[in-house]
């Protein structure tokens, strides 16, 4: 990959009235840089290849050439709304059959927000504006492909964003150029809930396989135990971890005295996202519920810092 994802910084809602910015909603997806040249490669912020896993996007991308789109990947529900439950149903896949078979029943969206290179020539300290115009000259909306919806209206889009309880709003500042790999302020993330992305460090096994799923951060170079989380996983995700699990006899955690005694440590290798409503004076996070598996995300990257 030539491009690594330029990221976001923490925004809060006093700037939605702001003229400074143009908003976009915050899609509950995956992270994609596509390259088109000789072939199409669709890499996640983990700098994965994962062409494989969405032929039809890559189908449809064949129509451009000598490119670089930044985006998001995408499924629907029914209500119309970016769901990761479903993506994840093809993001844990590994056989050419199922992929075949969900590619069809679970359809993916690549997203496209941006372009960072066209014809050889790299785009990425042009303005913000600049590349969205040249980005929907170029573009042409087919079954899974579609632009980014953006206006200049923040406190509008955030009330719908709220209405159809989505994730957030993106505000990008106008003028602003593309930082390949870094979290910069001039792209500012404003949720509509309390996310956190946590390391998986154990598991309890009570009632079925996995009862709970045991949480961690890392405060400078220690990793700490901050609760469990019972909820929101299904049993695809369970098969997923059990696989992938890595048993240890201690735990990593430096203060796992609390914990339950009957958690089954590991190694601190699997990245969760998870939601929760607040963090509580015992350090643990309060009613979280598991939202989805992160591969694109680093265990060094979960931190005290994410904590609103």
């Amino acid at each position: 990959m030539k491009y690594a994802p330029m990221l976001c910084q923490k925004g809060n809602k006093s700037i939605l009235d702001s003229n400074a910015y143009i908003f976009e909603p915050k899609l509950d997806g995956t992270r994609c840089i596509a390259e088109i040249n000789e072939e199409v490669k669709l890499f996640n912020r983990r700098n994965r290849n994962i062409s494989r896993r969405y032929p039809f996007i890559c189908k449809e991308l064949e129509k451009y050439s000598n490119v670089v789109f930044d985006g998001e990947i995408v499924c629907y529900n029914k209500e119309g709304k970016p769901d990761f439950y479903l993506l994840q149903k093809r993001e844990h896949v590994d056989s050419d059959l199922i992929i075949e078979i969900r590619a069809k029943l679970i359809p993916a969206t690549y997203v496209i927000f941006d372009i960072l290179e066209m014809n050889g020539r790299p785009l990425i300290k042009k303005p913000l504006e600049e590349r969205k115009g040249l980005l929907e000259k170029v573009f042409e909306k087919s079954e899974h492909l579609e632009l980014i919806f953006t206006t200049e209206d923040g406190e509008k889009l955030w009330g719908e964003i709220r209405k159809r309880n989505m994730e957030g709003v993106i505000a990008k500042e106008k003028g602003s150029r593309y930082y390949p790999g870094e979290r910069r302020y001039e792209w500012l993330k404003i949720k509509n809930v309390k996310n956190i992305d946590v390391i998986i460090i154990g598991y309890t096994r009570e009632k079925r396989e996995i009862s709970a799923l045991g949480m961690g951060l890392y405060k400078g170079e220690g990793i700490y135990y901050i609760g469990k989380v019972g909820t929101g996983f299904e049993e695809e995700v369970m098969k997923y971890l059990l696989k992938n699990f890595k048993e240890v006899e201690k735990a990593y955690a430096v203060n796992a005295e609390k914990a339950p005694s009957n958690m089954i440590w590991v190694e601190p290798k699997i990245v969760a996202e998870v939601e929760y409503i607040e963090m509580t004076k015992d350090m643990e996070l309060r009613s979280p519920s598991f939202k989805r598996l992160r591969n694109d995300k680093k265990p060094e990257e979960c931190t005290f810092e994410q904590i609103e």
